[in-house]
């Protein structure tokens, strides 16, 4: 029979749901959780990624007796279970009881200290893993240090009946998975989770920033859209750039993958959007191309524009000013059949 561990608890219930509260020992919750840590390069794992400084920061804290206050939050499976007889919380002793939802740093770091530490800990049994990934996001969307380009990463994880602007963030951020997979895409690995590359990659939380007011409903005309056009429509969009300007997607520092560059891209392409149907009959790749080619904008220019969201502003006003000025005046019907393709 498996060992098990005991530990005296409190349940508590909470709209149907049981949570234990109990203390133990870091190098006890050590020995029997694992850390779901998420690789940047899967779509596997919610946690981030240990860091090394933060835990040592904690070993050093415990060290220096202070106290280790908020609980760490796990979730117990394969085999945990309750003894209401004697109040009891029975853990296997494996190497894979459960999971830490909350706390990974708090855990590893009490556990590096040369003091011995008990921990106050807050357990589910047999959470599901979209229930650990709520907890998760609910406890770190507005805490310090916690990278928002997880949270929305995590999104579309969450249960329904969000207000707009979540839902909008959502579908950027779904928008983003599709093009950052797509090996067609001038995005392809260019949208990073984790911190990005300057000026080789994005970041997750810099296109979600943009792309969700571009697609929230009645903000512009890229809104009145599916998921899968919005998609299309931002791939074309790059695409055509990089049909005119192939050096900016090179494997040098471009400043399209720069905050100020893409931003102002993004804020642009409501109104080149509308240029584009216009004056060149679709929004295909060879639609943008053309455009683009007609505009011939110097995008070296906003290497000096500063950062900030002044400066993206000031850089799309300049790009959708320039496009307006070689394009035809006067109005012009957009054409009933949209092509994408």
């Amino acid at each position: 029979m498996e060992e098990l561990r005991r530990y005296r608890c409190v349940p508590v219930r909470q709209h149907g749901q049981c949570l234990y509260l109990f203390s133990a020992s870091a190098h006890d919750l050590w020995d029997v959780l694992e850390i779901n840590q998420r690789n940047p390069d899967k779509d596997e794992g919610y946690q981030r990624t240990l860091s090394s400084a933060r835990v040592r920061s904690v070993s050093e804290f415990v060290d220096n007796k202070h106290v280790v206050a908020p609980a760490i939050v796990i979730s117990l499976e394969k085999g945990a279970q309750f003894d209401e007889t004697t109040n009891e919380l029975l853990i296997p002793q494996t190497t894979a009881a459960g999971w830490v939802i909350d706390g990974q740093h708090r855990l590893a770091g009490a556990k590096e200290a040369a003091r011995e530490t008990e921990l106050a800990v807050v357990a589910f049994l047999d959470l599901h893993l979209e229930d650990q990934i709520f907890q998760f996001v609910t406890i770190n969307d507005t805490a310090k240090g916690v990278p928002k380009s997880l949270y929305y990463d995590l999104l579309k994880h969450l249960p329904p009946k969000r207000r707009p602007a979540d839902v909008a963030k959502e579908k950027a951020a779904d928008i983003a998975d599709a093009l950052k997979h797509d090996e067609l895409s001038p995005l392809y690995n260019r949208i990073a989770v984790m911190p990005p590359q300057a000026g080789r990659t994005i970041s997750l939380t810099n296109f979600v920033r943009k792309v969700a007011p571009l697609i929230q409903v009645d903000r512009t005309p890229v809104s009145e859209f599916s998921v899968h056009e919005q998609t299309r429509i931002i791939d074309n969009y790059f695409k055509g750039l990089r049909e005119h300007e192939p050096s900016l997607f090179g494997h040098s520092p471009s400043v399209v993958f720069r905050t100020v560059g893409f931003g102002a891209l993004i804020n642009a392409l409501p109104a080149l959007f509308n240029l584009t149907f216009k004056y060149h009959g679709g929004f295909r790749v060879v639609d943008v191309t053309r455009m683009f080619d007609l505009v011939q904008f110097d995008f070296s220019t906003w290497e000096a524009a500063g950062s900030g969201n002044a400066a993206e502003v000031e850089a799309g006003r300049d790009l959708t000013a320039d496009a307006r000025r070689k394009h035809e005046t006067g109005s012009k019907d957009l054409p009933s059949v949209i092509r994408l393709d």
